[in-house]
């Protein structure tokens, strides 16, 4: 309950009460008559009682809260009654806000903050780092959208144009910015709601990489460790740097065929980001290299990572792919390693259960018949043939027979054979690759 009393020698009423923290406050309100601070008073209790039951105030409170002026307002504010709102803080501005939002995230791994970044300058190069927040406008949103799919593309000097999934991204970063803001209360709505900013799978620029490219451009690679990174990415399907390099020689089990592979992408997930994938034979003599040089447990501990090349974040390990592929004389596909991954679980799901597949290759299924399964010539012809019983091969060699070099054997059919297979157009109804469970 709230306390009234008039002051000797002044002109008002002080209304004293205890929040919920038990602290003692007071409220002064200068020329107001016994009426008018028993009318306060009365509000008072009420926002006490709504804030002890965590409930909003009732019709009546909340309609005296909007009509009182900016003085009584900020002595409930000061006195912890109330929470403020967007005019009570004044103007948020943009640039501000955002640089703040990195700040704040503490949460997130080193690199993402370089991510958040390139938004952030999207986002003040076109509003403007003193634009008001609470003045930018669903239209506004959508003709910033408009512009980064025209002139977004600061990375190929060729073209202007930003891809689709790209501008996607972007909008997605800027929404969950935006949404920030309406969660702190600094404005009303987000004005990116409603933009479209779902990631699709790009069929332009998927492509099926056949292991006798893989093979013959290996043949040109006299680095060990730039083999076993290729290896893991085409033959172990790993995502490529980060699954490859925070791979220790206790997560390679040579004996047992296991890897224990650790997931950044996928560490806040209830697994911890850690799965057990298959050694299958194409990946085998490259780690077994590896393994020979560095003897792990007698001249390296177990800890020590496989790949010990590119640990720093200012080397990256598709540079010196790119170099191999063009001393080898072959013309690099889009996106060099996560194609290399796509096409081993493409392979992958036309022989095993799609369940086992993704669980060994950390994806859902819906993520992997959205992104990474790939249509084959292969499956077209035998499909119009007739044959519906059979499956591509993964490719798989005999055990133990696969030296450092070998190819596969040269066969009339796919398996064993590295039939170059590429991704080809469908009828209307589309054609997913087979696996076991259909």
């Amino acid at each position: 309950m709230a306390s009234l009393r008039k002051e000797p020698g002044r002109n008002g009423f002080r209304i004293s009460f205890y929040g919920l923290d038990k602290r003692k406050r007071s409220i002064w309100l200068g020329g107001f008559s016994k009426r008018q601070a028993d009318t306060v008073k009365g509000h008072i209790e009420h926002l006490l009682a709504a804030k002890a039951a965590g409930v909003a105030a009732d019709v009546h409170t909340a309609h005296w809260l909007g009509s009182i002026g900016s003085e009584i307002r900020s002595k409930l504010l000061k006195a912890d009654l109330i929470e403020p709102t967007a005019d009570d803080r004044g103007p948020v501005i943009l640039g501000p806000f955002l640089e703040q939002y990195i700040l704040n995230r503490r949460d997130v791994k080193d690199s993402t903050p370089a991510t958040y970044r390139k938004t952030i300058t999207a986002l003040v190069d076109y509003f403007g780092a003193d634009r008001r927040l609470d003045s930018i406008t669903a239209g506004d949103a959508e003709l910033w959208r408009i512009e980064q799919a025209a002139n977004g593309n600061q990375r190929d000097s060729q073209r202007k144009e930003m891809e689709d999934n790209s501008v996607r991204r972007r909008t997605g970063l800027a929404r969950q910015f935006f949404r920030h803001a309406v969660k702190r209360k600094l404005i009303a709505e987000n004005p990116f709601d409603g933009l479209a900013a779902a990631v699709r799978g790009n069929v332009k620029r998927q492509y099926f990489v056949p292991v006798e490219t893989v093979y013959d451009a290996l043949e040109h690679e006299t680095c060990p460790q730039l083999r076993a990174v290729i290896a893991l990415s085409r033959f172990g399907g790993l995502r490529t740097p980060s699954e490859t390099l925070e791979l220790t020689w206790q997560d390679v089990d040579l004996t047992s065929r296991r890897l224990t592979v650790h997931a950044p992408k996928t560490e806040h997930f209830e697994d911890g980001g850690i799965r057990f994938c298959p050694i299958f034979d194409e990946l085998y003599p490259y780690l077994l290299e590896l393994q020979d040089i560095a003897r792990p447990g007698i001249d390296c501990p177990m800890s020590s990572p496989v790949i010990t090349r590119w640990r720093s974040s200012a080397q990256n390990v598709r540079t010196p792919f790119l170099n191999l592929l063009r001393r080898a004389g072959i013309k690099a596909w889009p996106k060099l390693y996560h194609n290399m991954r796509a096409t081993r679980q493409t392979e992958l799901l036309a022989q095993f259960p799609a369940k086992d597949v993704c669980d060994w290759l950390g994806n859902s299924q819906a993520v992997a018949m959205k992104h990474y399964a790939m249509p084959t010539d292969d499956s077209f012809q035998r499909a119009i043939c007739g044959s519906t019983c059979g499956s591509i091969s993964a490719n798989q060699k005999p055990s133990g027979a696969t030296t450092r070099n070998e190819k596969p054997p040269k066969t009339s059919g796919f398996e064993g054979s590295g039939q170059v297979v590429t991704p080809c157009p469908v009828g209307p109804a589309g054609l997913e690759p087979a696996t076991n469970e259909l």
